[in-house]
This record gives structure tokens, sequence and C-alpha cells, in this order.
């Protein structure tokens, strides 16, 4: 799980991927790796996610997390599996499948990294993770809520997703974030822009 934080470090955007079918997803896919986005979460909400998802992992180059994300089943998580996902995400902490998605992650050999709001929920959602979290949604809460939340689990590594645009990521990287996770006002934007993004946070480093 060290690797796997330590990797999402260096790629601070994580591309939220989510469309009403495979070929929608498909082209965001295409915009966020030609812009140089290095951590991909394709989520299981579009027909057909299974399928971009294996294609992603296959055509991954070194150094590349393609992983899914809105994993809240265990019939999800397999199926995420046997596309070649590398990490699985879900918003939530789910109550009843929650031990089982992580148990079905390759022996616990795939990162899978729970959501939660509250203090309470980011820290049993690290106990899942391994250490990791997404807080979710991020925005509602505000750089003021990821702060106070680093506060009392500075171990933590939280991935804030929800509501953060391009214009602000920097902010939430610099308030303590791992990493963060972009989704429809990312890949609306250009190339050129996503690549300014990458850049100018110093993705890679």
């Amino acid at each position: 799980m060290t690797d796997f934080i330590e990797t999402l470090r260096r790629a601070r955007i994580v591309a939220v991927l989510r469309a009403d079918g495979a070929d929608a997803l498909q082209a965001q896919l295409d915009v966020v790796r030609e812009g140089g986005v290095r951590a991909l979460e394709i989520t299981t909400t579009a027909e057909g996610w299974q399928h971009v998802l294996r294609r992603a992992a296959d055509e991954a180059e070194p150094g590349v997390l393609v992983g899914a994300g809105t994993v809240t089943t265990v019939e999800q998580a397999q199926q995420a599996l046997d596309a070649g996902a590398r990490f699985l995400v879900s918003p939530y902490r789910v109550p009843v499948a929650v031990s089982a998605i992580a148990a079905a992650a390759a022996g616990g050999t795939v990162p899978f990294v729970p959501g939660g709001f509250t203090p309470a929920e980011v820290a049993e959602a690290a106990q899942v993770g391994g250490g990791a979290a997404k807080l979710f949604p991020a925005a509602t809460g505000g750089l003021a809520h990821l702060k106070a939340i680093r506060d009392v689990l500075p171990s933590v590594a939280i991935m804030p997703t929800g509501g953060i645009g391009p214009d602000d990521a920097a902010d939430w990287l610099a308030a303590g974030a791992v990493a963060v996770g972009l989704g429809g006002a990312l890949v609306r934007q250009p190339v050129a822009r996503i690549r300014d993004l990458m850049q100018s946070v110093g993705a890679g480093v």
C-alpha cells in the first residue's frame, strides 16, 4: 500500500471518468491520457465500463495507475479485477459488502480506497484502505474541512474528490491532499489546459 500511496502522491491528479456509455467514457479517457494524467479512475456507472477499463489497463504505460471507481458491490470489484484494475475506489464505506470487496481485491494486493466525509468515516475508511481514504464529497466541506481532518488524522493519505476543479486543485494539494480526484471539470478541458495543470501541480516529481 505504501507504494500505491507514493504513486498517487507523484500522480497528483486522479481523473475520475464518468459518462453515459462506453464511447463517451473512452473519449474522456483519450483526452486525459493525452493531457498526461497518470492516475485514471474509471467508474462503474457507465454501461460497458469494463471494456474501457480493460483497454486502459492493457495500454497503460509503466507508472500509470488504472483503477475502478464507484465500486460498491463484490460483483463490481470482481469485474474490475478481471478487467485489470490496479486499485479500487468507493465513494463511501459500504456497510455490508466492504469487507468482502477488500478481501476480493486479489488477496489484498490491489489497493482498495473507501470514502468518508466525517473524521470518523475517514478514519474507518483508512483502516480498510491500508492508510488511504477518499474524502467525498470534498467541496461540500471545503478546504477547511480537509485541514481539520488532517489535523486529527495526520497519518492518513486523503484523496479529496467531488466538486473540485482544475483552478483549485493546487489549493487542495497544498492543504495536505495526497492527490485530488477531478471529474467532469477536468475532462471538459482542452488537452493543452490539462497538460498545463499537470505541470503546475508538479505531477511526476
